[in-house]
């Protein structure tokens, strides 16, 4: 069942192996069972089943009666829950204090590589958490719903935010720029690929590229140079969409047919 799935999978995540969790969705909710039945519940090898419900109630997961046959109970999950919570809780505090006491030597100005969306989004969010002073972004709407309220947080303690959307989202707080149209040529333009910045205080830049067919991959750099063009992209490209919004379709469109703007225009292919 997709449900029992999901289970498993969030208590794996929790530190439970595959057959604890398998045997402790099976035994949630339900009247005492043996470990035959268990077994069937889960999914689970007969030569396993006994020595996951013996680790589960070591670990006072599962309890046990001892009549004949053996039978076996889950305890409720709000307790199991109260005990993982108060479990990492603790851990994460003992690894701050820990971490917190190590020394902090960086070499600053090194480009790091960063690969895949989701390491990408969070290099993002670090970026705009740790502003202290401005935050330049050129982001899209499929980045918004991780990075919009920390975009209008920031604004909200004092940082000065410019944020180009390429889209069609909203913030409330930042200086934004509405960049739909020049996101859709964009796309157009590099076949399906996406270029998103995001500068705090003029050092910090994550630069990434995201693509339709082609990995996501970005770089993360404290090179104040990177930094400086990364701004000077999104500034150039309001800029532009500024001037475009205030050209009559005519003046445009001849704009268009210059060679200079045709040479700037051809596709890009991967």
């Amino acid at each position: 069942m997709p449900a029992a799935s999901e289970l498993v999978a969030s208590l794996t995540r929790l530190g439970f192996t595959q057959y604890e969790a398998q045997a402790y969705a099976a035994l949630v909710g339900q009247a005492a069972l043996t470990g035959a039945e268990v077994g069937r519940r889960a999914g689970m090898p007969p030569s396993k089943v006994y020595e996951t419900l013996s680790r589960l109630e070591v670990r006072g997961t599962v309890l046990v009666n001892r009549s004949e046959p053996v039978r076996y109970t889950a305890i409720p999950h709000t307790a199991l829950l109260k005990e993982l919570r108060e479990r990492f809780d603790a851990d994460l505090a003992a690894a701050e204090t820990a971490l917190d006491q190590l020394p902090n030597e960086q070499e600053p100005g090194l480009v790091w590589s960063l690969s895949g969306s989701h390491a990408i989004v969070q290099a993002f969010a670090r970026t705009i958490e740790q502003a202290k002073r401005t935050v330049f972004a050129g982001v899209w709407d499929d980045e918004l719903d991780q990075l919009g309220p920390l975009l209008e947080a920031a604004s909200g303690r004092g940082i000065e935010t410019h944020v180009a959307i390429y889209g069609t989202r909203t913030l409330t707080g930042p200086h934004t720029y509405d960049m739909a149209e020049c996101g859709a040529s964009a796309r157009l333009r590099l076949s399906g690929r996406r270029l998103a910045v995001v500068v705090a205080d003029d050092n910090d830049a994550v630069v990434a590229e995201f693509g339709d067919r082609t990995p996501d991959q970005a770089t993360l750099t404290t090179n104040p140079v990177i930094a400086l063009l990364a701004i000077e992209y999104v500034k150039a490209d309001v800029s532009g969409r500024l001037m475009i919004n205030a050209m009559s379709p005519a003046a445009y469109n001849e704009l268009l047919t210059t060679p200079n703007m045709q040479a700037m225009n051809r596709t890009v292919t991967p």
